[in-house]
């Protein structure tokens, strides 16, 4: 076994296969937030390994986890979870099996080469939420746009113009760029302030910038006929940021954790809740209303 190491969120993790060459195939995203050599401690780590585990269901079935628009089955095992990746079309992609706390993984991949890596990048993706959660670090659906040296997340359901909104940002307010556009992470830091950090994860749109900010805010979005934006009070900040991290109802101390961590990010940074048209006008009137020098 050979492994290779990375760092995302400022929280170390470790993938190990039958070489490195195929882990770095398998991981182009991954290749800006690679660490050689470090001498921290682990937050987690896979082992890939062929024949290890099988795409059987086990144990009791909780649901599915939705990534993307493929589900995932989900089982609980006596200490631990089995996870079944399929790709959006059905296909196995791969199988895994955690220990509780998703410390600890091991990975089986299936198929092609093509559905290889997205079965090893979704299966990192779901290890580094779940062990995320136990270090103050939330997952998120939501695009970001960098501006001033602040993040700016605009979250929403599928379909309601998060990549839209940014990239009206990028076209009419200058000195703003793209972090990530799909899957960013927050890490709440022991001062209580909160970071949003660029990830190997960005959808469809290829965004793999290993960069952190301060959160300057968290904007809701919702298609409407006008432009229109308030401040959320803090039950709705909560509920709207809640909403958009990765989450297993059914795993009760990682939710826990991250109920935790979103309460305390709601403290500090401020959510919006935006009704808007997919406009120039839209971009501005968010920036001028979530930006520093208006509260």
């Amino acid at each position: 076994m050979e492994t290779l190491h990375f760092r995302v969120a400022d929280a170390l993790f470790a993938v190990s296969g039958e070489s490195r060459a195929m882990l770095k195939r398998l991981l182009p995203s991954y290749a800006p937030f690679y660490v050689k050599d470090p001498d921290e401690p682990l937050m987690c780590e896979v082992t890939v390994s062929d024949g290890a585990v099988d795409v059987e269901g086990e144990g009791a079935e909780l649901g599915q986890f939705d990534c993307g628009g493929s589900n995932h089955g989900v089982y609980r095992l006596e200490d631990g979870y089995k996870i079944i990746i399929d790709t959006v079309d059905g296909r196995h992609a791969s199988a895994m099996v955690t220990d509780a706390d998703f410390s600890h993984c091991t990975v089986t991949l299936f198929g092609d080469e093509r559905t290889r890596e997205f079965g090893l990048g979704n299966s990192l993706m779901i290890a580094f939420a779940f062990a995320g959660a136990y270090h103050d670090i939330l997952l998120l659906h939501a695009s970001v746009t960098m501006n001033d040296g602040r993040g700016y997340l605009f979250l929403g359901r599928s379909g309601t113009g998060k990549s839209t909104h940014s990239s009206l940002w990028r076209r009419y307010i200058p000195g703003s760029d793209l972090l990530n556009d799909d899957n960013p992470a927050i890490r709440l830091q022991p001062d209580g302030s909160a970071r949003v950090y660029g990830t190997p994860w960005s959808g469809k749109t290829p965004c793999y910038r290993n960069l952190s900010l301060p959160v300057g805010a968290v904007v809701r979005l919702e298609q409407y006929k006008e432009n229109v934006i308030r401040r959320e009070p803090l039950i709705g900040a909560f509920t709207s940021l809640l909403s958009s991290c990765s989450t297993m109802i059914w795993d009760k101390p990682s939710y826990d954790r991250i109920t935790r961590t979103v309460e305390g990010v709601v403290k500090t940074v401020p959510v919006f809740y935006l009704k808007c048209r997919a406009d120039e006008e839209a971009a501005r009137i968010s920036y001028e209303a979530i930006t520093p020098h208006k509260h």
